[in-house]
């Protein structure tokens, strides 16, 4: 709620979406991801090895587990194990912010996430935007419609005649002055769809999309009837168009029911995110607390629900605001726990789903956690199969939408072709394919783990295209093949008549073609055999020298995609961190909170206006010709203490000079003072202020050999070892707790490089860092 009612918990999951826009995870890729065989889908983050069979687990998660050394030696996996594997934002080609999950009835799995609908199939993934690029808070299956939800947008997606996901917006048939924001809720009932935000509930019929009466409260699916959970008034039913209240001492001020499930002994409990959980008697309402293990965690301090489901018939799954997931049964006894250091990325703003499977989908901010119970002996209540999804011909993608459905290209005869498959319900990690191309192949293709079969120039004809499966370690599971028929048309200019005519052709042209040149090439045979010579030598020479230009022009290639990608990157992230800060500052009444934001919004400019000077120096150094000129260093160093004594914890530390105080340098006084400034940069930044001893930087400067010699040295955190060889490279930050754009000592060293200077450095870990630049004195 972003009104004056809003609650503790709702607070929260505000400030949580917003505090991951301020890390910049969010983008707007749209893309569909066309692995080759050997992509990597997923990462395997942790197996445990359970005690008891997987078929009783109840009694496994309550045994507790052992990890695995190898966790990516799926051979040796025994039946009674969970694995969890990850994926990321660079897997799936979208934003790692993710929120709810559905499994559709062919065992695809959609997620919300902040670019869109994201489909997964067990091997590809796609990614489906909504009309206006909105995030995709919540979404909900009903018949052949996927209802989203997210950033006053309301609409559904399906899939056209071609197969092709299509979306529908659905805001534009509201005409009432609110705006439509965290619509958690999303049900079918009476035949209408109910949307349900904190400030209003939406009721959507297929044609008009009005207003009913439930602000402020949540809103569930109780047997055939829609409750709601009314924030300081009660439970509530719908009655016409507004609410009638079925029991009035269900309430709380500052929470509400976040779920209302059926355990196996056939009784409905309310799961509220922190006063508790309660047994609910639906033929009167009437509540009472439900007292077990499971409820007094959650009545702990700070122990908040974010999301409850039931779980393979006896068990339910919550995840907390802080403390990962927790797995109980229906007596309310809690058998496992899993966070971060058993394998989950992530402890916080976890939605989760089970698959039909009863295998766990978890998403979060950082990306999605797969939790597999593995058993060799699973039993299935469906039937396995793998499909074709869609198939790609040179530059155009269709979509399958069944193995009935036959694909006839006319006109020229397809350069290249492609088919997409997978087997949905399960990870291409756990499967094996066969294909063959009937009408084209002469036998099966060996089993292997590709999920894309290509083929080229393939001739005029009929084919029918053929994948099956098998599963890796559930032996003799039966999955059924799928098969795809396409017409490839023969061309007119390719019958064999034409082929006639065109060889009696081509063959006159070639006889006539050969006596005119035989002429024309003894004529010149001579001319080209002293031209050839001559060439010869200036050839081998303007090889050489192409070979050392390509590899020039490779490195800076190299090095420009790097700058581009991570300027880019670097610019946006503090202008979105302040867009998203101003909106939470302009809705905080309270001062000290705002104080807060204006901190937090310095910190982002501070951060622009450092990549920014990073980016102006690099420039100056690399365009603005060499000055000579004399400077005192005293003037130089009290120039850059000037520019840098806005930087925090600047004040404490001791600037020390050894050298005389009249001691002159002449050289570029610019590009020294980006070389210098660069050095004290990062000696104030990367210091550790918690130690004992004062912060301290030296200076020290003399005349050896006829050269400058400058060594800038400090007292603080150092330099770890294995970081030695990488610290001059571009955008290379070797402490990733510190804001950096990585570019300080890529550009000193390019500086000193015009100014035909060295640099070299000590380091030692906790004791501190010394850097030594060598300067031509001009003669």
């Amino acid at each position: 709620m972003l009104y004056m009612s809003l609650t503790t918990t709702h607070l929260i999951r505000i400030l949580a979406i917003f505090l991951f826009w301020f890390l910049g995870f969010s983008s707007q890729a749209q893309l569909i991801d066309k692995a080759e065989p050997d992509t990597v889908y997923f990462k395997d983050f942790l197996i445990f090895q359970l005690l008891e069979s997987a078929s009783l687990l109840p009694s496994i998660l309550d045994k507790g587990n052992d990890v695995i050394n190898n966790p990516r030696a799926e051979s040796s996996i025994k039946s009674d194990s969970i694995i969890i594997r990850n994926f990321d934002g660079s897997l799936y080609r979208a934003s790692s912010y993710n929120y709810k999950s559905v499994e559709n009835e062919d065992g695809i799995i959609y997620f919300g996430n902040e670019n869109g609908l994201l489909e997964f199939d067990g091997a590809e993934w796609m990614l489906y935007q909504t009309k206006s690029f909105t995030p995709i808070f919540n979404l909900k299956l009903i018949g052949d419609k996927i209802y989203t939800t997210g950033n006053n947008e309301l609409g559904y997606f399906q899939r056209n005649k071609q197969g092709k996901m299509v979306y529908h917006s659905i805001r534009d048939k509201y005409d009432g002055d609110k705006e439509i924001r965290e619509v958690w809720f999303i049900h079918e009932f009476m035949g209408k769809v109910y949307f349900n935000s904190y400030k209003t509930v939406l009721v959507w019929d297929g044609e008009v999309l009005k207003e009913f009466k439930g602000t402020d409260s949540h809103s569930f699916k109780v047997g055939g009837q829609l409750l709601f959970s009314v924030f300081e008034k009660g439970l509530a039913v719908p009655d016409g168009d507004t609410l009638k209240y079925v029991n009035t001492s269900f309430k709380f001020k500052d929470d509400a029911a976040y779920n209302i499930l059926k355990n196996r002994y056939d009784e409905y409990i309310i799961f509220t995110s922190e006063s508790g959980f309660y047994k609910l008697d639906t033929t009167n309402y009437e509540t009472k607390p439900w007292e077990n293990e499971i409820n007094d965690y959650f009545l702990q301090d700070k122990t908040y629900l974010n999301s409850v489901i039931r779980f393979r018939d006896s068990l339910f799954v919550a995840s907390t605001w802080y403390k990962g997931i927790i797995i109980f049964n229906d007596k309310g006894k809690i058998l496992q726990k899993l966070d971060d250091q058993k394998g989950l990325n992530l402890n916080y703003n976890n939605y989760i789903m089970a698959d039909r499977r009863s295998n766990l989908w978890i998403s979060n901010p950082q990306g999605i956690n797969y939790v597999k119970w593995f058993n060799s002996e699973e039993n299935f209540n469906f039937d396995p199969a793998t499909i074709v999804t869609y198939i790609d011909v040179d530059d155009s993608t269709l979509f399958v939408k069944s193995k009935e459905q036959e694909f006839d290209f006319s006109g020229t005869a397809a350069k290249a072709i492609s088919f997409y498959y997978a087997t949905p319900s399960f990870t291409t990690q756990d499967l094996e394919y066969s294909y063959f191309l009937d009408g084209f192949d002469e036998t099966w293709s060996s089993w292997n783990a590709a999920t894309k079969k290509e083929y080229t120039n393939l001739p005029g004809g009929e084919y029918t295209f053929r994948v099956r499966a098998r599963h890796n370690y559930i032996e003799g599971l039966s999955i059924k093949p799928f098969s795809l028929s396409i017409i490839l048309p023969t061309p007119w200019y390719l019958n064999k008549w034409n082929y006639l005519l065109y060889s009696l052709l081509v063959t006159g042209l070639i006889f006539g073609f050969i006596r005119f040149r035989t002429n024309r090439l003894n004529v010149a045979n001579k001319k080209l055999e002293s031209m050839v010579r001559e060439r010869t030598s200036e050839l081998v020479t303007q090889k050489e020298q192409l070979k050392e230009a390509n590899e020039e022009l490779k490195i800076i290639n190299m090095e420009l995609d790097n700058f581009v990608y991570r300027s880019s990157h670097d610019l946006v992230a503090p202008l979105k961190s302040l867009r998203g800060l101003i909106q939470i500052a302009q809705s905080e009444n309270k001062e000290d909170a705002q104080q807060h934001y204006f901190y937090l919004m310095n910190t982002s400019i501070n951060k622009l206006e450092d990549f920014i000077k990073n980016i102006m120096d690099f420039s100056t150094n690399s365009k603005k010709p060499i000055e000579l000129k004399n400077i005192k260093l005293d003037d130089l160093l009290d120039s850059i203490v000037h520019d840098i004594k806005y930087y925090e914890n600047s004040n404490k530390v001791k600037l020390i000079r050894h050298y005389n105080s009249d001691f002159e340098i002449k050289t570029d006084i610019k590009r020294l003072h980006i070389v210098l400034s660069n050095l004290l940069t990062n000696a104030v930044k990367y210091h550790n202020y918690s130690q004992h001893d004062e912060p301290y930087i030296k200076i020290h400067a003399s005349k050896v050999n006829g050269a400058y010699e400058l060594i800038v040295e400090d007292n603080g955190q150092g330099i770890p070892e294995e970081h030695h060889q990488k610290i001059f490279d571009m955008f290379f930050r070797a402490h990733q707790g510190v804001e950096g754009s990585g570019l300080g000592l890529y550009i000193v060293v390019d500086t000193l490089n015009i100014l035909h200077g060295k640099i070299s450095f000590t380091s030692e870990t906790r004791k501190g860092t010394s850097f030594k630049i060598t300067l031509p004195q001009p003669s």
